[in-house]
C-alpha cells in the first residue's frame, strides 16, 4: 500500500516539475506519505496540536510545514479503513474478483502567483491507474473531489498555528481521492497482464 501512495506523490512531483517549467527558479517539495500525531500541551488547558510527519519505516521522520523555500508543497494521508470492493471486471469465473479500496486525502499548497488553475490541471492530468509492482491492478477512481477551504484544511492539517502569515501566499487544498488496488495475482491468471494503457493482453 506504502508503494501506491508513493508513487502517486512521485507522480504529482514529477507532473509539477514539467508544469512550472516555464516557471525559472520555481522549487517543489514532495513529501509523500505522511500522518497526523497529535502534541498535547498542559496549560490553563490541555489543548493538542496536531503535527503531520511523514511516514518511511524508520524513526528517522520530518516534521511537514509549508516552506517558503519551496512554492510547491503535497503530502498524502490514509484518511479511513480499507475496503474490499466486488467488482465483476475482476472475475475470471472461478471465484468473484474483489478490489481493495484505498481512501486518501492529497493536500496541495502552492503559492498564489502560481495561479488558480494549477489544482485543476493538476488533477485532469492524473493517471487513470498505475503499474505498480506487485500489484495487478490500481485504479485512481474518477470520483475525487477537490476542496478550496484553505483556513479549513490548515488547521485540520497544521493546527492552530501561524495561518495568519500564510494566508495570502499560499494556496491550500485538498484532493480527496479512492485509490482500487488489487495485490499480487489474486484474481488475475497467469496468461493475462494488465498494460500501461488499462487494458489486458495474453501473454504468449
Amino acid at each position: 500500500m506504502e508503494e501506491i501512495i508513493q508513487e502517486i506523490a512521485d507522480y504529482i512531483e514529477d507532473w509539477t516539475v514539467d508544469y512550472l517549467a516555464s516557471s525559472p527558479g520555481a522549487n517543489v517539495k514532495n513529501w509523500g506519505f505522511a500522518e497526523l500525531v497529535n502534541r498535547e500541551a498542559k496549560g490553563k488547558k490541555i489543548s493538542s496540536q496536531p503535527i503531520p510527519m511523514t511516514i518511511n519505516g524508520t524513526g528517522d521522520r520530518d516534521q511537514i510545514s509549508l516552506d517558503d523555500r519551496y512554492d510547491f508543497i503535497e503530502w498524502i494521508r490514509w484518511i479511513s479503513p480499507l475496503q474490499s470492493v466486488a467488482n465483476d471486471e475482476d472475475s475470471w469465473g472461478l471465484r468473484e474478483g474483489k478490489r481493495v479500496r484505498l481512501p486518501l486525502r492529497i493536500v496541495i499548497a502552492h503559492k498564489v502567483t502560481l495561479g488558480e488553475n494549477l489544482i485543476f490541471d493538476l488533477v485532469a492530468g492524473l493517471p487513470e491507474n498505475l503499474v505498480i509492482s506487485g500489484f495487478d491492478i490500481v485504479f485512481l477512481n474518477s470520483d475525487y473531489s477537490i476542496d478550496p477551504d484553505h483556513e479549513a484544511i490548515y488547521k485540520e492539517e497544521l493546527g492552530e498555528t501561524v495561518y495568519e502569515l500564510h494566508r495570502f501566499d499560499w494556496n491550500v487544498y485538498v484532493i480527496n481521492l479512492n485509490v482500487e488496488f488489487v495485490k499480487g495475482n489474486e484474481c488475475i491468471p497467469d496468461f493475462y497482464r494488465l498494460t500501461e494503457t488499462g487494458s489486458f493482453r495474453t501473454l504468449e
